[in-house]
């Protein structure tokens, strides 16, 4: 009985059956609008197809996942009408229940390379020698981009719950 390739480990099929939610959360808190989440999820599996050969088995694929997603979010962020981002106004007039999506809109409020180390390290748990070497940035940057995404984050949280 021969093994097909996607029961292989490290095939793209098995790596995209396990890591498809992962991809489809990290470009949603990358601030990737929900109706291009679908669209922007294949593109970064399209990336993975395509570098499948220069994958490490050894490493974890996660780091790789975040930047392609990163670069995938970026775009469609910039191919966003403006009509279609979200209204603060009519996030303050939501429901008590949607603590959550004001969270997310003050998350997609941040700078970029703060929301991915805030991402990076209080979401995903990752330490901040792992970001650095993932970002490509000093550990001491990870730190200051960390303390300046927290402050913002709450800034524009209490600024929210205060319009409210």
């Amino acid at each position: 009985m021969s093994v097909s390739e996607s029961d292989q480990p490290d095939s793209f099929d098995a790596i995209y059956a396990r890591e498809f939610e992962y991809v489809w959360r990290t470009l949603g808190r990358l601030g990737v609008p929900p109706s291009d989440i679908a669209d922007a999820a294949h593109d970064v599996f399209v990336v993975v197809y395509k570098k499948r050969d220069e994958i490490d088995p050894t490493r974890s694929i996660r780091p790789l996942l975040f930047g392609i997603a990163r670069r995938i979010a970026a775009i469609a962020r910039r191919k966003q009408r403006p009509e279609s981002s979200i209204d603060a106004e009519l996030v303050v007039d939501a429901p008590p229940h949607a603590e959550r999506d004001l969270l997310w809109h003050a998350l997609a409020g941040l700078d970029e390379d703060r929301r991915a180390v805030f991402i990076l390290h209080d979401l995903e748990g990752h330490t901040g020698p792992e970001i650095a070497a993932q970002l490509g940035i000093p550990v001491n940057t990870v730190h200051s981009r960390l303390r300046l995404a927290r402050a913002d984050l709450l800034a524009t949280l209490q600024r929210l719950r205060d319009a409210a």
